[in-house]
């Protein structure tokens, strides 16, 4: 019964798989063509501008010559004689008038469509100027308006007896000011069209032929996939009704399917190792916890006692108070270091932006003047004398700090010195060295796992999440936190960061002088 279902919805998933490519090939041609032929349309159209725009600027000097010529003597002809001067003047104003547009239109491209438009009054209406008898047809003459009232060349699509043309209005104003004409010029762009519609024919075989192959190809791959997913399907349902299966379909294809099987076997040893680290962490924490909440539930009953006898051990009860005030920092310390790794395991995102790795250094190193005081020990921050910038997260680096200074003052030896020193370059660095006992070979790397700590401890009370807080955060921030290999005694810690550039305030300020 279950084998029939599998092979019924396998085969319902291929006849999907095979539905959806052929949708999504059908849809992204569709679309396609909606997109492109439109954006191929407008393209031709701009570029046929942008010639014609090109021409004009190259027509400049046949512009300026047309705008000197007289062509309100041209009406003239009719009413003098062929003798006459202003009948001379009038025909060669004519002539001059016809060779100026003839050379527009092949400079164009456009033979017959160049007209000139005169007389043009103050709303832009004007009259066609004939130089051959027939005054040619010009359509709309919007573009003619616009472009005399604003004295500016006006180009523009439009139609002319049905067919598409790019149109120019240019105002002679522009070559001499006493000028009241305008050359207009029609331009037939209907072989973008012709294009067009020659793309179109083309994309449809194109598409014809990309469902075709979309068919052939999808319907084989479907059924092959499907076939993989039932046997690995197969095995999941095994796993979950009985517990365990022997081994997983052995599938060799480098593909999602087969990095799926390989992938089961992988999740369960994960799986289980995450199990594993979960109640090892609980178990941990929750021993780490137990035993400073024993203490202080110890400590406060004594003190109880000591303060409700008749006559009440004050010393003795500020012995216990003080104790009792130990085992609370160090539960705040414990619940700050678990909050650190929960936002570090919630992968909460950290800041990043430009620092100054010795400006932070000497703020954190002010927060350590009293406790190293306190233990007879120095620290001292070192420099090249050249600002490190890092781009980080402010707060986590000050965190790597203090966890790297803490675990110094810890271990560092009564009179002893912890140096901070700060490197610029390439690569912005920040190391931390004391005097103490060190870290023995084996427990280099052990030393920065989750509640692991070394045997040097300096007789301070720990939880082991210090140094595993802080490679985590450099590792989050692209960066590094290592145990150096150094000669002589003590352990030195570096912490590499992203090197950046610093603010241009601070590159001002620096070479101000300031």
């Amino acid at each position: 019964m279950l084998l029939a279902r599998l092979r019924w919805s396998a085969f319902g998933l291929r006849g999907r798989i095979v539905g959806a490519v052929l949708a999504t090939t059908a849809i992204s041609l569709g679309v396609a063509a909606l997109v492109l032929l439109p954006r191929l349309e407008t393209s031709l159209r701009s570029a046929s501008e942008k010639t014609l725009t090109k021409e004009i600027t190259g027509a400049t000097g046949t512009l300026r010559s047309i705008s000197r010529v007289p062509y309100w003597l041209i009406p003239e002809i009719a009413n003098t004689t062929s003798k006459s001067e202003l009948g001379r003047r009038a025909r060669a104003a004519q002539q001059a008038l016809k060779d100026d547009i003839a050379r527009l239109g092949d400079a164009f491209g456009a033979p017959g469509g160049v007209t000139l438009v005169g007389d043009v009054d103050a709303f832009g209406n004007g009259h066609v100027v004939s130089v051959g008898g027939i005054a040619p047809a010009l359509g709309p003459t919007g573009d003619v308006q616009k472009a005399f009232i604003r004295d500016s060349q006006k180009l523009s699509f439009g139609t002319l007896a049905n067919t598409p043309v790019v149109r120019a209005a240019i105002p002679l104003a522009q070559f001499h000011k006493n000028s009241d004409a305008v050359v207009v010029v029609r331009k037939s762009i209907d072989e973008i069209a012709g294009a067009v519609s020659e793309v179109r024919r083309a994309f449809e075989i194109g598409a014809l032929v990309a469902i075709l192959l979309t068919i052939l190809i999808a319907i084989p791959l479907a059924g092959t996939l499907v076939s993989r997913l039932q046997r690995l399907r197969q095995a999941a349902l095994q796993l979950a009704i009985g517990g365990t299966v022997g081994s997983f379909p052995a599938d060799r294809a480098r593909d999602e399917v087969g990095d799926l099987a390989r992938s089961f076997s992988i999740m369960q040893r994960r799986l289980r190792q995450q199990e594993e680290a979960r109640r090892a962490f609980v178990a941990t924490a929750s021993h780490e916890l137990r035993t400073p909440l024993a203490s202080l539930e110890g400590m406060l009953e004594l003190l109880a006692d000591d303060l409700q006898g008749e006559q009440p051990d004050l010393e003795d009860a500020a012995a216990l108070l003080d104790r009792a005030r130990v085992q609370s920092r160090r539960l705040a310390r414990l619940a700050a270091d678990l909050l650190d790794l929960s936002r570090i395991d919630a992968e909460v995102s950290l800041r990043s932006e430009p620092l100054e790795l010795g400006e932070l250094s000497r703020a954190v190193l002010a927060e350590f003047e009293l406790p190293s005081a306190a233990r007879g020990v120095t620290i001292a921050l070192l420099d090249d004398g050249k600002p490190s910038w890092a781009m980080a997260d402010p707060g986590s680096v000050a965190r790597i700090v203090r966890i790297l200074l803490d675990n110094g003052l810890r271990v560092a030896p009564e009179g002893s010195e912890i140096t901070v020193l700060v490197r610029s370059g390439s690569e912005p660095t920040l190391v931390v060295s004391d005097d103490g006992p060190g870290v023995a070979p084996e427990e280099r790397a052990l030393i920065f796992e989750r509640f692991k700590r070394g045997r040097e401890t300096g007789g301070e009370a720990g939880f082991g999440l210090g140094l595993a807080i802080g490679r985590e955060l450099a590792q989050r921030m692209g960066g590094s936190l290592v145990l150096t290999d150094t000669e002589g005694p003590g352990a030195t810690f570096t912490l590499r960061l992203q090197p950046t550039e610093a603010p241009a305030s601070d590159r001002l300020a620096s070479a101000a002088g300031v």
